[in-house]
């Protein structure tokens, strides 16, 4: 056998052997639907409550915790969820952990863009464009001006009229056509109309797409003035604005061009007056910094409003209880405060809400602020209380990372999909040899809480750590919880490094921490630490290592030392087919996972469709990039250059 051939053979072998690990896929399948998918119980209230009260019991009561600190993109849809849960309104809390710091770096934030908003607004910096989130400043401003002309001069507003968005608040109609306005004048008046009905989707969410369709017309007249005012303030922009008329008037079918310009210039010309107005008598900057207080909220202000929402509602039972993590806050538990700042971490956060829970709590759930669980999972967690006591001391649930989808980039996309199988299938099958805990989704009973001492605020994987700490000084073992939390996957590739990047050094971390905890049970730490290394380690750089396989063997193809003919023609037929396998097997995974998807961002036509499809053909590259993150980590580690400091994942707005 020749070098050529003898290569192309080992290839070959290669790409079989780890065709044959991507089947494991169905095995975990098989195991994962026997042991827990297809025996979910059907789960009533009454009749949990009839159980507990047929053995002298109540329902246990829980504790819902959030760390919730640069959250307010997404915090207030996460708390309306966590209030429908099904599941009594007087058994659980919702306990909400901000961060002091929020407000304070909101401050200097403000007094950095109020400076070149109000000179932009004043005329002080003709032709110039303010930076982007002065320039978020600046149309927010302009909106508002904007929404009172229209309401003052309904002569002039009538046929396109603020009553078309009625069913929004004020502030969220305001918001809606800032946003808007912004869209189109970063586009020069280019913006897609799916980006458009996009945000409208997002404003209006579960109504269908004719109701949005309807409001589109509309909304883009509204939003012209500001966009109007915005440009002229700039000093250019004309061709602009006159694509964006044109693009309306074809919206409204009835509007000429004609009159959408006389209306967009009669309400822009009022806006702007009334921006001269302000800066004449010295109001510029107070009407600038409450338009920023509205467009820029922290996420205590909106924890806050949506508590107080709640106390008059029908869900009053239910306490939401707003936590402020302290800046001098020393991160343990129940801590102490230090009288200078300390690092923000999620696992400070959480040990703070920790000194919060009612004392007649049974089990803590933890979960992100952007989390969507599923509705009866308290109803599952309490009934398997119920059944065993305290022999169930912790629950992990999967986590399907996809609600963002059509906001991520094709890798992010794809890793997702494969993130959600993971937990749905294979985390069933990683529990008979790993104690691995999430950081959300989770449910750890309160008293082992308290044995344990909460969380290690300075790990940068803390449920990782908790869960193998739970193991070596209690022996207490996760038990798989099949109901899903649907959340975000970061959206951009290097958010995504970073996440992962942080995972991996955390979990080294953690495996130092389990050599030097010489106090342990030596058994325990033994087979921990061999398991923690086959599953981190090895496979981090075994993954990687067969990424340069099909590179490797593309350079051998195209200099002529690989030749395919020493195998038989109907063998390299199936071996090419393989690779429809991937392709199908992607598809199969955005269909499962597709209806935990914000469908607000969902392309509706069909080039959009298809190219949401065609992305996920990049399977091939996308899989040479999932490892990198964790070889990097142990990389890093090993030159002493690795991540020290515990860093936030950004969100998606929604």
């Amino acid at each position: 056998m020749t070098f050529s051939q003898a290569a192309y053979v080992i290839a070959v072998g290669i790409y079989a052997v780890f065709f044959l690990l991507f089947a494991r896929f169905f095995v975990w399948k098989r195991y994962a639907d026997r042991q827990y998918w297809l025996r979910r119980p059907v789960l009533d209230l009454e009749a949990e409550q009839r159980r507990a009260a047929a053995g002298g019991l109540e329902l246990p009561r829980f504790a819902i915790v959030v760390p919730a600190r640069d959250e307010a993109d997404v915090i207030a849809r996460t708390v309306d969820h966590m209030r429908a849960m099904a599941y009594p309104k007087d058994r659980y809390e919702l306990i909400i952990a901000t961060d002091a710091k929020e407000p304070l770096e909101r401050d200097l934030l403000r007094d950095r863009l109020i400076p070149p908003a109000q000179a932009f607004l004043a005329g002080r910096t003709p032709g110039e464009t303010p930076p982007a989130e002065a320039g978020k400043l600046v149309l927010g401003l302009l909106t508002e001006l904007a929404c009172q002309e229209w309401v003052t001069a309904p002569k002039v507003a009538g046929t396109v009229s603020l009553q078309s968005l009625r069913l929004l608040k004020c502030s969220e109609r305001e918001e809606l056509l800032a946003d808007v306005a912004a869209l189109l004048a970063s586009s020069r008046g280019r913006a897609p109309a799916s980006r458009i009905l996009r945000l409208l989707r997002r404003a209006f969410p579960g109504r269908p797409d004719s109701f949005i369709a309807s409001l589109y017309p509309a909304c883009l007249g509204l939003a012209l003035p500001v966009v109007s005012a915005y440009l002229r303030l700039k000093g250019n922009g004309h061709r602009a604005l006159a694509a964006l008329i044109t693009h309306a008037a074809h919206a409204h079918h009835g509007l000429t061009r004609a009159i959408l310009l006389s209306l967009t210039e009669a309400v822009s010309d009022g806006a702007l007056r009334k921006v001269q107005t302000l800066t004449a008598s010295g109001r510029l900057r107070p009407s600038l910094e409450r338009t920023f207080q509205r467009r820029f909220p922290t996420t205590a202000e909106i924890v806050e409003g949506k508590a107080a929402e709640l106390s008059e509602g029908p869900d009053s039972a239910l306490a939401l209880k707003h936590v402020v993590v302290p800046i001098d806050f020393d991160g343990a538990f129940p801590g102490r405060l230090t009288g200078k700042p300390v690092p923000s971490t999620k696992g400070r956060a959480l040990n703070w809400a920790l000194r919060f829970v009612d004392r007649r709590t049974a089990m803590c759930g933890f979960f992100d602020a952007e989390s969507r669980p599923h509705r009866e999972v308290m109803l599952y967690v309490a009934r398997r209380r119920l059944e065993d006591g305290e022999r169930v001391p912790i629950l992990q649930g999967p986590v399907f990372q996809v609600r963002n989808f059509y906001d991520m980039g094709p890798f992010c996309k794809i890793a997702s999909l494969y993130q959600a199988l993971a937990h749905d299938w294979y985390l069933p099958a990683l529990f008979r040899r790993l104690p691995f805990v999430g950081g959300t989704n989770l449910f750890v009973d309160k008293q082992l809480l308290q044995e344990l001492g909460g969380y290690d605020a300075h790990a940068l994987t803390e449920d990782l750590e908790l869960g193998t700490r739970a193991y070596l000084a209690r022996g207490a073992w996760p038990e798989y919880l099949p109901y899903p939390s649907s959340e975000q996957t970061p959206p951009s590739f290097r958010a995504f490094f970073r996440q992962r990047l942080r995972w991996g050094t955390g979990h080294l971390q953690v495996m130092e921490k389990i050599r030097s905890g010489r106090s342990l049970p030596v058994e325990r730490r033994r087979i921990l630490l061999r398991w923690l290394f086959w599953k981190g380690q090895m496979e981090w750089l075994m993954y990687q290592a067969a990424t340069f396989v099909p590179p490797a063997v593309i350079i051998l193809w195209l200099t002529g030392n690989l030749d395919p003919n020493v195998l038989p023609e109907a063998v390299r037929w199936v071996l090419n087919g393989l690779s429809l396998v991937y392709f199908g097997f992607t598809l199969y995974a955005f269909r499962r996972y597709s209806a935990y998807m914000d469908d607000g961002a969902r392309p509706r036509g069909l080039f959009g469709r298809a190219g949401v499809v065609s992305g996920l053909a990049l399977l091939p590259l996308a899989a040479f990039f999932f490892p990198v993150p964790y070889s990097s980590a142990y990389v890093l580690k090993t030159v002493n250059r690795h991540p020290r400091h515990w860093v936030k994942t950004p969100r998606t707005r929604e």
